[in-house]
C-alpha cells in the first residue's frame, strides 16, 4: 500500500470516526440536558458529572445525569481513540516509523489522563 492511500485511508477513517463519536456524544448529552430539566424531581442537578464508577453502574444515577456524563466521557476519549486507530493502520501499513510515533503519542495521552486523575 502506497503512503497516499495509507494516508487517504487514514484521514477518511479517522473523520468518520470522528462524525460517528460526536454525533453519538452530542445526542447523549442532549438527551440528558432536556431529560434533567424537564423530569428529574431527585435533585441531581447539584451534580455537574458522575464518576467514573457510577457511568459504569447505568442504575446508580438517573438516566439524564448518566447520558449526559456518557457523552462527555465519548468526547474525552475521542483523542485516544483517533491515535489507536492511526496505530493500528500504521500497523496494518507497516510504516514503522509512524507506528512509533503514534505509540510515543498513545503513551503520552495515556500517562496525561492519569496524572491528571
Amino acid at each position: 500500500m502506497s503512503a497516499g492511500v495509507s494516508t487517504r485511508i487514514l484521514e477518511t477513517t479517522m473523520r468518520r470516526v470522528s462524525a460517528v463519536v460526536s454525533v453519538v456524544a452530542v445526542a447523549l448529552m442532549s438527551f440528558g440536558f432536556v431529560s434533567i430539566l424537564l423530569f428529574d424531581t431527585t435533585g441531581s442537578q447539584e451534580r455537574a458529572t458522575l464518576s467514573p464508577p457510577d457511568i459504569i453502574w447505568i442504575g446508580r444515577a438517573g438516566w439524564g445525569l448518566w447520558a449526559m456524563s456518557a457523552g462527555i466521557v465519548l468526547l474525552a476519549l475521542l483523542p485516544t481513540v483517533r491515535v489507536l486507530l492511526a496505530l493500528v493502520l500504521f500497523l496494518r501499513s507497516r510504516a514503522l516509523v509512524d507506528v512509533g510515533v503514534a505509540f510515543v503519542v498513545l503513551l503520552e495521552l495515556l500517562f496525561s489522563m492519569w496524572a491528571g486523575r
